[in-house]
């Protein structure tokens, strides 16, 4: 059953810690668990990183859950 979100949100660092910085973008097609952990995984993805304070994140939300 497709009941799953793929979330990409940005979060950027205080120099101490991570923290979101309110930026998701969500993707409209809905997956099962086991497609949205494969397109989220980072081996399927290359990285290209300018500034270290910024970065993103690939998650998956059930599509019930409140984001």
């Amino acid at each position: 059953m497709k009941e799953f979100l793929l979330v990409i949100s940005m979060w950027g660092n205080d120099g101490t810690d991570w923290k979101y910085i309110g930026n998701q973008y969500i993707m409209q097609e809905l997956f099962t668990k086991e497609q949205c952990m494969a397109i989220a995984d980072k081996k399927n993805w290359q990285q290209v990183t300018n500034n270290k304070y910024y970065g993103i994140a690939f998650d998956c939300f059930h599509k019930d859950q409140n984001l």
